[in-house]
């Protein structure tokens, strides 16, 4: 909390400290006193002011915007990236704070977050917006228990809604074949990056970050150690999703897609006169590959491509499940394919590609009825 002082006249001074921003209309909030005497004596004040406005230690008084604005502080401290941070402060301020910020954590309870997951249910917000929004509440209350501000954490007896998982619908491989064909006709540097990100299963951001210092075509792999994200004006650089670095193989076709593309880069760059530096992005609007392509940029290029085709339904994540979807099918094991999606947990590869694990279980039983099965519905090499 931060306060100031102003010399009024010679003797009286005013010291202010500033509480934060109103949660409703967003000014910002101060109280004042005036001050009879020496500067020490406004200092001293001053000091004394603040501390009465500022939480105490064991949570008493504390309400729920301010425990927010801690926790808040926490996760920039633990680096929490910029898209993150942005998201968390925008629901505490469009809807979190406004309704329940006053409440003081002492009074705080179950029924105060149904009400408000109720109330947003009425407007119209979907299941995982809802559930999002008691994840930030919930995260905010277990900091508190471990600061001892409070004794349990009351999100865990809410209810918000439940979210069905609904099935993922990958493109098929001939949609995939014409949506990299025809950004070849376009830009055939986003063309490269579109047909490594179907081969590989690599994030939006992690093909923008992808560097040549990342790759070792001899060896046919490749390092995921960054992702380029967006942020207010410009472009930043952070650690992949799960915050671990992670090597991805490359067959034949991507080290030759690769190795053309360079060859490609190399071109263009001598052209313009320019020189490609060994760390250099790989896909880059500039000639001298200094500068990454932005993310978004990224995604409206291949929605103009799609929509060229009339595939208005296939976006540019689903490249991920295209990926997963073929390597599932064709028998991959489930934690192989989510090492190379970048998924710390298998099990949630599981989750959300368990369509195609249970085409590949049918597919088992299949051959398990076979070799049990009468003989007559065996093969002849089988019973002969």
């Amino acid at each position: 909390m931060r306060g100031t002082k102003r010399k009024r006249r010679e003797g009286v001074w005013e010291v202010r400290a500033y509480l934060g921003r109103d949660p409703i209309t967003g000014k910002p909030r101060q109280i004042s006193k005036t001050v009879h005497g020496s500067a020490k004596a406004a200092d001293e004040a001053l000091r004394d002011l603040i501390d009465k406005q500022a939480p105490r230690a064991d949570g008493m008084g504390v309400s729920l915007s301010q425990l927010l604005d801690r926790w808040l502080v926490e996760c920039e401290r633990l680096d929490l990236s910029p898209t993150t941070m942005r998201t968390y402060r925008s629901q505490i301020q469009s809807t979190i704070r406004p309704a329940l910020g006053k409440v003081p954590l002492a009074r705080l309870s179950a029924k105060h977050l149904d009400d408000l997951y109720g109330t947003m249910k009425n407007a119209g917000k979907v299941p995982k917006t809802i559930r999002n929004h008691h994840a930030i509440i919930s995260a905010a209350l277990h900091q508190a228990v471990r600061w001892g501000w409070v004794r349990t954490n009351v999100a865990e007896q809410a209810k918000p809604p439940r979210v069905s998982q609904k099935r993922v619908k990958a493109p098929s491989v001939d949609q995939v074949r014409s949506i990299i064909e025809a950004a070849e006709e376009r830009d055939p540097r986003l063309a490269a990056l579109l047909m490594l990100g179907a081969l590989t299963g690599m994030r939006r951001g992690e093909l923008c970050g992808l560097r040549w210092s990342d790759l070792d075509l001899v060896r046919g792999d490749l390092e995921v150690c960054r992702s380029v994200i967006v942020v207010p004006g410009g472009l930043a650089e952070k650690t992949p999703k799960t915050d671990r670095t992670r090597s991805v193989a490359l067959d034949e076709v991507a080290v030759t897609l690769l190795v053309q593309y360079r060859a490609r880069v190399d071109e263009w760059a001598r052209a313009a006169g320019a020189t490609i530096a060994e760390d250099a992005f790989v896909f880059s609007p500039q000639v001298d590959c200094t500068a990454p392509f932005r993310p978004d940029n990224v995604t409206g290029f291949f929605s103009r491509v799609r929509s060229s085709l009339g595939l208005q339904g296939v976006r540019l994540h689903d490249l991920r499940h295209f990926t997963a979807t073929e390597l599932i099918g064709a028998g991959v094991d489930v934690r192989t394919v989510a090492g190379r999606l970048g998924h710390s947990d298998p099990s949630l590869t599981l989750r959300v590609y368990s369509h195609a694990i249970e085409e590949r279980d049918r597919a088992a039983a299949a051959v398990i009825g076979r070799v049990l099965g009468p003989a007559s519905s065996r093969p002849e090499s089988e019973t002969g």
